[in-house]
C-alpha cells in the first residue's frame, strides 16, 4: 500500500482541528459531527475501542454530552510530517453536568484531516484526575 503524498497546508489542518473544538466546546452533537467525514475513526480513552462512522460518534456524542460540561483550549500544535494530520495538545475544563467541582486535565489528539474535517481523531490523556468527579456522582 503506498502512501498518499500530503495535500493541505498546516494552517488548513490547524484550521480543521480548531474548528472540530470550537464544536466540541458548543457541547452540540451535529455541529460537532459537521466536522468530521462520514468514515471518521475515532478513539479516546474510555470509549472502550474505536469508533467508526458518524452514527456510531452520534451515539457516543449523545451520551457525554449530556453528563459532561466541557471547554477545551489548545496548548500546542504540531504537523506531522509527511501527512495531512497534526499533533494536537490541549487543556479541558470539565464538570459533571449534575454539579461538583470543575478540574483541568491537560491531553492530546492525534488528528488526521480530509479536506476540511477530521477522519481521525485519537485522544490520549490521564483520566485519573476524572475518578472524583465520577465518584462524586454515583
Amino acid at each position: 500500500m503506498s502512501a498518499t503524498a500530503p495535500s493541505l497546508t498546516d494552517e488548513q489542518i490547524f484550521k480543521a482541528t480548531r474548528d472540530c473544538i470550537a464544536a466540541w466546546n458548543s457541547l452540540d452533537v451535529e455541529a460537532t459531527l459537521a466536522t468530521y467525514t462520514d468514515d471518521v475513526v475515532y478513539n479516546d480513552p474510555k470509549t472502550r475501542g474505536r469508533i467508526v462512522g458518524k452514527d456510531d460518534l452520534r451515539r457516543y456524542l449523545t451520551k457525554f454530552f449530556k453528563v459532561w460540561d466541557m471547554q477545551f483550549t489548545v496548548v500546542e500544535e504540531h504537523r506531522l510530517a509527511g501527512q495531512d494530520a497534526q499533533l494536537c495538545m490541549w487543556d479541558c475544563r470539565i464538570t459533571h453536568r449534575a454539579g461538583g467541582e470543575t478540574i483541568t486535565v491537560s491531553g492530546m489528539d492525534i488528528c488526521g484531516v480530509r479536506g476540511n474535517q477530521l477522519c481521525r481523531d485519537e485522544a490520549f490523556m490521564d483520566t485519573l484526575p476524572l475518578e472524583p468527579l465520577i465518584a462524586a456522582q454515583r
